[in-house]
This record gives C-alpha cells, sequence and structure tokens, in this order.
C-alpha cells in the first residue's frame, strides 16, 4: 500500500532559524506523547518502534529514512519555503506499507503520526514565539 502524508504550519521566523529549532529533537519533540528519539551514532535514530538513518535530501531541511520495521519503507523529511513575514514548514512522509501492515498503517500508525507531528509543529511555534 502507497502512504503519503503532509503536515504543514507557518512559522513567524526566518526558515535559517526554523532549521536550528528542527535540529533539536529534545527541544521539539512531545515527550508527553512519546519519547524522543535516541541517538544511536552514525545518523541513526532509535524511535522505540522504528529505526530511522537520517540522509541529506535536496530541498530538505531534514530528511529520515525508515529502516527498521522491514514493512514500512518510507522518507520523511521537514522542508522550508520563505514565505513574506516568515516560513512555510512542512513535513511530508512518502513510501509504502508491505502487505496486511497497510491496514496497520491506516488504521493505528498513520492517526498516532499525525497526533504526534501536529504536537512537534505546535512546539516549534512554541519556541520561536519564547523568542520574542
Amino acid at each position: 500500500m502507497k502512504i503519503s502524508n503532509c503536515h504543514e504550519r507557518i512559522v513567524v521566523a526566518t526558515p535559517k532559524r526554523v532549521a536550528a529549532i528542527v535540529e533539536d529533537f529534545d527541544g521539539i519533540w512531545p515527550t508527553q506523547i512519546v519519547p524522543a528519539p535516541r541517538g544511536q551514532g552514525r545518523r541513526l535514530y532509535d524511535t522505540g518502534p522504528m529505526v530511522w538513518e537520517e540522509f541529506d535530501r535536496p530541498g530538505a531541511a531534514r530528511a529520515f529514512l525508515v529502516i527498521s520495521p522491514e514493512w514500512l519503507q518510507c522518507e520523511h523529511w521537514f522542508e522550508l519555503e520563505r514565505l513574506d513575514g516568515g516560513t512555510l514548514l512542512r513535513h511530508r512522509l512518502e513510501g509504502q506499507a508491505l502487505g496486511k501492515y497497510g491496514a496497520v498503517w491506516s488504521e493505528r500508525i498513520e492517526p498516532f503520526h499525525n497526533r504526534v507531528l501536529e504536537a512537534v509543529l505546535d512546539n516549534i511555534e512554541a519556541a520561536v514565539a519564547s523568542e520574542d
């Protein structure tokens, strides 16, 4: 099953400032929902149920490839677009859930992913607001 997911938020800060905030998982991760990804060296992050590998993606502020579990083959990344008075921050996820796991993605993982991502975006906005 092909999977695609996108979240957007306009943040009142420069792309450079937003990129710096996105770099800090400990500062933006909604730990009240789920523990922050733990660095494992060599650009690997353990999120508990998944392992991500950070990679350089043209045009992305930060990008990750899901390397475990094997049935979830996807990339997710943050994009930044300069706007008048701020930055459009976009998080995209593209890939596939193999076999019966398409239903697992739709029923359990995607709703949880949406909740976490919206909280991440809220925390990014709060980080910007705290600087004013």
